[in-house]
């Protein structure tokens, strides 16, 4: 997998950038789904990982959508 510079990324990264995926897909689409502290602390780990996604120049977009 590589970042916007073309960069290709570690093993190690790219487990964070499908992390990150797999809970924004999660988050947006059952949402409605989770009690109130899931969606919560889904959103709150979606947060830092967006931090992780930016770092690794992966143009993770933003985050209004799901509500963060």
């Amino acid at each position: 997998m590589q970042n916007l510079m073309g960069m290709e990324l570690s093993e190690a990264e790219g487990k964070l950038v499908d992390c990150y995926r797999e809970l924004h897909r999660v988050l947006e689409m059952h949402g409605d789904e989770l009690p109130p502290f899931a969606m919560r602390n889904g959103l709150k780990a979606l947060g830092a990982l967006w931090q992780v996604m930016n770092g690794l120049d992966m143009d993770p977009g933003q985050l209004y959508d799901v509500g963060v």
